[in-house]
């Protein structure tokens, strides 16, 4: 699974921005692998959530030794307070050992989602405890490879726009303008203005 800029959607989205026009002029066509693998991801996301990036990696590294592989069975032969001790708060590993739980029971399937409108998507994610707007729109878009997805929660996303557009504000109306004006291939404008923030697509 990929989300790669073809030269048609390139040229759709260079039509709707001057500035954005010479920034896939200068970095060409993008592309980045998505992982279809939902349950994983959503338990990196949980991991990650309101910690930095190296944190997270730390914390992390130490849940895969604990756990061996990430799946629903083996996260449940260990205790919440065993998962609460890789490093990370004792809601995190409680949402964690309960996502574990509902998958394993079959109450949680993730069966139906590549069918699902991408609105009902990030709505079933959020259903689930410790997914918020944020971690369900970065599900849909690098893990399920959603081809418009626009986070106005993403920072690096904000920032990137500012930075390429050399706007002196970011609020909701603006960012909505843009999300509007790159409709259908949000998610492929999204890689370039991440690539001006960071210098990668996240």
């Amino acid at each position: 699974m990929s989300l790669i800029v073809t030269n048609e959607i390139a040229a759709f989205l260079k039509k709707k921005s001057p500035e954005l026009s010479q920034l896939i002029d200068q970095v060409g066509l993008m592309s980045i692998k998505t992982t279809g693998r939902i349950f994983p991801d959503l338990v990196s996301c949980m991991i990650g959530q309101m910690i930095s990036t190296k944190a997270a990696s730390t914390i992390e590294g130490r849940f895969v030794d604990l756990v061996h592989e990430v799946t629903p069975e083996h996260i449940l032969k260990v205790d919440i307070a065993s998962i609460k001790a890789c490093g990370m708060s004792l809601r995190k590993a409680t949402y964690i050992h309960r996502l574990a739980e509902s998958v394993h029971s079959g109450k949680l399937s993730f069966e139906n989602y590549p069918s699902l409108s991408d609105d009902d998507l990030i709505k079933s994610l959020k259903a689930i405890d410790g997914i918020g707007q944020w971690t369900a729109e970065m599900i849909a878009m690098f893990t399920l490879d959603r081809e418009d997805i626009f986070s106005y929660d993403d920072l690096a996303l904000r920032n990137g726009i500012v930075k390429v557009h050399h706007l002196k504000k970011m609020d909701k109306t603006i960012f909505k303008r843009y999300q509007k004006k790159y409709h259908p291939y949000a998610s492929y404008a999204a890689l370039y203005y991440y690539h001006a923030y960071d210098g990668k697509a996240k």
